[in-house]
């Protein structure tokens, strides 16, 4: 189950990079509604799709008597996603005073950047979450300590 509980894991980070990338495409004008909203749905459903099974196989790892060791994958695309999160938050906050200072003249970039920003900035809280909920408990998946 929990090869499953990764692949599923797996698809669902493709799906919140696909679907921040359309929504940043979007926010710029470069797609037209009508693939921004069918896109929407189809990988929204797939990734909520993905949640579920990544929750359900959680909840069936549980209750067996296997010990899971999450696979390095994870800790390190939640770190290098921290990065990201990190810097999307330092520019969003740059944007933001340079937004209340008048610095940037022209709204609709200024609103398009913030917007693009927070959407990268969101995707990757989203991501460091399911990497984190991947990797598990370390307490209890790391073997008992020899004396």
């Amino acid at each position: 189950m929990s090869a499953i509980k990764n692949y599923a894991a797996g698809f669902f980070i493709l799906a919140v990079v696909v679907l921040a990338a359309i929504s940043i495409l979007g926010v710029w004008d470069i797609l037209k509604g009508d693939v921004i909203t069918k896109s929407f749905q189809t990988l929204g459903l797939l990734a909520f799709v993905a949640a579920i099974v990544m929750i359900a196989g959680r909840a069936m790892d549980s209750r067996s008597e296997a010990v899971y060791v999450p696979s390095p994958v994870w800790a390190s695309l939640r770190k290098g996603t921290l990065g990201l999160l990190i810097a999307a938050v330092s520019i969003l906050a740059l944007l933001g005073i340079l937004s209340i200072w008048d610095i940037i003249s022209d709204q609709n970039v200024l609103f398009r950047s913030i917007g693009s920003v927070a959407i990268l900035a969101f995707s990757a809280l989203i991501i460091v979450g399911t990497c984190k909920t991947m990797e598990g408990d370390k307490k209890a998946s790391m073997p008992p300590a020899s004396q």
